[in-house]
């Protein structure tokens, strides 16, 4: 079973497959990029924001609106 909230270094290393440094998630975050939650001095991802994040950003490639 996937745990539904995930730390910094969880999302770096399970969700972006170790291909994004923790702290990379961190500014990310700061910048209001990543979804996530305050607590305390760190930050909670919930898996379902992350997915549909990851589904509004990763599902065309950079290339897509090129027309020739």
């Amino acid at each position: 079973m996937k745990p539904e909230f995930l730390s910094a270094r969880q999302v770096a290393e399970n969700f972006f497959n170790g291909e994004c440094n923790y702290l990379k998630v961190l500014r990310l975050t700061r910048k209001g990029i990543l979804p996530a939650k305050k607590f305390g001095k760190s930050y909670l991802y919930k898996r379902s924001e992350l997915e549909k994040w990851a589904a509004n950003n990763f599902s065309n490639p950079a290339y897509y609106d090129i027309t020739i």
